[in-house]
């Protein structure tokens, strides 16, 4: 049986459509797989930059820097300035190194092993941080090392519950299951730390009352 030409025509014409059509589902198909990937590239973890741990660190700062001491029921301005100083380097750094993390490259991609090693390191870094800043700060003031020495003693023995439970806290977010990405584990991370956070005022009053009058009468320029 023969074909007109008109109908070889139609057929060709048919098979052409399919083709095309066909090769613009394939084309449309990677065109939206790109999208896809495109849109998961987008570093969930950077959104956390918006996190009220940032705003609790500035909140508790001001905070300490309301706090007056006394010595012998007598305003100890020394005492006062030292616990700020010491507040203040920790505000910094806490949040540098927190909003460093946040910048890590692929860190919504990262191994579960992998990020958790990086969040104790950074917790670590910025307390070896600042705890460096206000050792300089004091020394560069002509506090005795010794005395520098005791009131970061001081500091860390008072802290000593809260910043161990951050590693048992750690520990305990990536095993369980209920983190269904790197977002949730760091979210859950950042939730901790507002709450150890919110405690510092508390630890920082305690440390500072426990120097007594040591400090009363050294020359510690206020405005530096």
């Amino acid at each position: 049986m023969y074909l007109t030409t008109g109908e070889a025509i139609s057929n060709y014409s048919g098979t052409i459509g399919v083709a095309i059509g066909s090769l613009s589902g394939i084309v449309i198909a990677l065109i939206n797989k790109s999208k896809g990937k495109a849109k998961g590239s987008v570093n969930k973890i950077s959104y956390l930059k918006d996190h009220d741990v940032f705003s609790t660190i500035k909140r508790t700062e001001y905070e300490v820097a309301n706090m007056k001491f006394y010595t012998h029921k007598e305003y100890d301005r020394v005492k006062t300035r030292m616990c700020y100083d010491f507040t203040k380097y920790k505000a910094k750094y806490c949040t540098e190194y927190m909003s460093g993390l946040l910048d890590v490259s692929d860190i919504d991609n990262m191994p579960k092993n992998k990020l958790k090693a990086l969040i104790i390191k950074t917790q670590i870094d910025m307390h070896v941080r600042y705890i460096k800043a206000i050792r300089e700060n004091w020394d560069s003031r002509g506090i005795p090392k010794d005395d520098v020495d005791y009131i970061v003693h001081l500091f860390e023995t008072f802290r000593y519950d809260v910043v161990n439970s951050f590693e048992h806290r750690i520990n305990s977010i990536f095993s369980a299951s209920y983190h269904k990405d790197n977002f949730d584990l760091m979210l859950a991370v950042f939730e901790m730390w507002a709450m150890g956070i919110d405690l510092l005022p508390r630890d920082m009053q305690t440390t500072f009352e426990n120097l007594n009058g040591k400090f009363k009468n050294i020359d510690y320029e206020i405005n530096r």
